[in-house]
């Protein structure tokens, strides 16, 4: 409640109805220091305004998340190499990875999807496009951001994904232990999002059920083209996707396709447990700290 009532005070600086309770006029007289019943109906007013205000503030973004642990993880998974189009090469989708957080009390579990194409050094792919695209089964939709984005990594990026940073963690919209966020680390972060200057990004128009990113290759590959992409859902469903990653040229198309699931859902959320791990976890970042000091 301390916290509402300083949002409430904050608010009620910025509302001149709010000024109802120090404006009220005042009387000499025993009877005339008594507010006239108009004042007390803008008083009341004011003070519902103030609190209504006070409690839209205190939205999702400004509450404690919870920290998720993947508990899951499939196979890792990888597609046949196909050949580049026009000339020598080939290119694969490697990594390709389900991994999953308990299953909270409304049945959902959030699974992060992710790969990695790699185009062999020297191909003819300049000026051409690579259509990537990861496609989940139904009872899942694509996981909302704390500030409303997809959960689909790397970003739409015209200035080029080269030095796009790799997230080491990533804050979403999901009700878990008393909270509405949740924190979920980023597993086998790669240093980039792509190993070659001069690729760019670009979000085609949503898909229900399925993302798509587009990227845009500058020119030939000096050294193996490495694109690494994940996504994160959320799912009623066994956790799974196929992965697929178009390659167009003016020489023609290829596509490379593989596919990752887990075998079940997995179990309710231990709260218990996770939060141990979240105590070492801290723990640990503390003796770091403490390490860097000395």
């Amino acid at each position: 409640m301390a916290g509402r009532g300083i949002a409430a005070a904050r608010i009620c600086d910025e509302f001149q109805y709010c000024r109802a309770v120090n404006d009220a006029p005042r009387g000499t007289a025993p009877q005339a220091s008594r507010p006239p019943r108009g004042a007390l109906i803008v008083i009341a007013v004011g003070l519902v305004a103030c609190l209504v205000a006070a409690l839209a503030s205190t939205g999702k973004g400004e509450g404690e998340a919870a920290n998720l642990e993947w508990v899951q993880a499939s196979p890792t998974a990888e597609s046949q190499p196909v050949p580049v189009p026009g000339g020598k090469g080939d290119m694969q989708l490697t990594d390709a990875r389900i991994r999953a957080t308990g299953t909270n009390v409304s049945g959902y579990s959030m699974f992060i999807a992710s790969s990695k194409l790699t185009v062999s050094a020297g191909s003819p792919i300049g000026g051409g496009l690579i259509l990537c695209a990861v496609k989940a089964p139904r009872g899942t939709e694509v996981a909302q951001s704390s500030g409303g984005l997809r959960g689909t990594y790397p970003r739409s990026s015209t200035a080029g994904i080269y030095n796009q940073e790799v997230p080491e963690t990533v804050l979403m919209d999901f009700s878990s232990k008393s909270s509405e966020l949740a924190v979920l680390e980023f597993p086998d972060r790669p240093p980039r999002f792509t190993s070659e200057r001069g690729v760019k990004v670009q979000w085609p128009t949503y898909k229900v059920g399925e993302e798509r990113i587009k990227y845009v290759i500058a020119g030939k590959p000096k050294q193996d083209l490495e694109l690494p992409f994940f996504t994160i859902w959320r799912s009623t469903d066994v956790p799974a996707a196929t992965f697929s990653c178009k390659l167009e040229t003016s020489a023609g198309t290829a596509t490379a396709r593989t596919e990752a699931a887990l075998s079940e859902r997995t179990p309710p959320i231990d709260e218990e447990a996770e939060e141990l791990k979240e105590e070492e976890r801290e723990e640990a970042e503390e003796e770091a700290e403490e390490g860097d000091e000395g």
